[in-house]
């Protein structure tokens, strides 16, 4: 009977705590203290942070390629040949006079070249230029200046003279400060040979789709002394403040072993900025 009791006591305070914890369960969480909106009106808040400007770079022009000379192929002609003039009597003290040209003979496909030459200073003497033909007495041009003063890299073109070259036929071409007329031993002389020849397929394929720009190294691929160096001029001509050109320039004097040329024409490079 005692046990019977408890057994169902433990089961009726068992429902009852059930039920206390049921209803405990069932209570509303408490709500969080009421905020004082004017209060937190009232709070200063720090500022949201302003997104910087994206600094746009201004874009980068490519600078233009410069385009080195390129070495010449096996230049055309027959062997050294070239004479240079160095300086000696009154008047052209410390004066030398050098043809452009290599030491084998220069050739060209024009009929109406140019001839180039430099000259180390001014010489208040007489300056003569002949062409003369192989194996023959007669010049074919001899062109006279009653001075020559000036300095530095000189040019005839033969279109200027109504002379012609024709092909095959090997020219040298001579250059001299005339000290004395009564005594021609004491000129200053310099000379070189040029020779026309014929171009080439391959030539006249990329003279046809050549620009005045790309033109001396087409020359200067094809061993065309004399144009290479004409074309390259032309340009200089039109713009010498281009460092290129001028470099270029002296590089292709360089190449033939015309150093005195080659360093008076590298000086003549403007600086950048220039």
């Amino acid at each position: 009977m005692k046990h019977g009791f408890l057994k169902v006591l433990f089961v009726v305070l068992g429902l009852d705590l059930s039920f206390v914890i049921a209803l405990k369960s069932e209570e509303p969480a408490p709500a969080p203290p009421a905020v004082d909106k004017a209060k937190e009106e009232a709070t200063p808040q720090p500022p949201p942070p302003v997104a910087k400007p994206k600094e746009e770079t201004p874009p980068q022009l490519p600078s233009p390629p410069r385009r080195k000379f390129m070495n010449l192929l096996p230049i055309m002609g027959a062997p050294a040949s070239r004479v240079d003039g160095g300086s000696r009597g009154s008047g052209v003290s410390l004066t030398c006079v050098t043809v452009l040209a290599p030491d084998s003979t220069a050739s060209t496909v024009q009929e109406q070249p140019s001839l180039f030459w430099y000259q180390s200073q001014p010489a208040d003497v007489r300056f003569e230029l002949t062409i003369l033909v192989q194996n023959t007495v007669r010049p074919l041009l001899q062109v006279q200046f009653p001075d020559a003063r000036k300095a530095g890299i000189q040019r005839l073109n033969l279109a200027d003279h109504d002379v012609k070259l024709a092909p095959g036929v090997e020219y040298e071409w001579v250059v001299a400060l005339v000290v004395d007329s009564e005594s021609r031993s004491k000129d200053v002389i310099a000379s070189g040979w040029i020779k026309r020849v014929e171009p080439s397929a391959s030539l006249k394929s990329q003279l046809d789709n050549a620009t005045r720009e790309n033109l001396p190294f087409v020359y200067a691929g094809e061993g065309i002394w004399l144009d290479t160096l004409t074309a390259i001029s032309d340009l200089i001509d039109v713009r010498p403040k281009d460092r290129s050109l001028q470099e270029g320039r002296a590089a292709l004097l360089a190449q033939v072993g015309l150093t005195n040329a080659a360093v008076y024409v590298a000086s003549q490079a403007p600086n950048d900025g220039e």
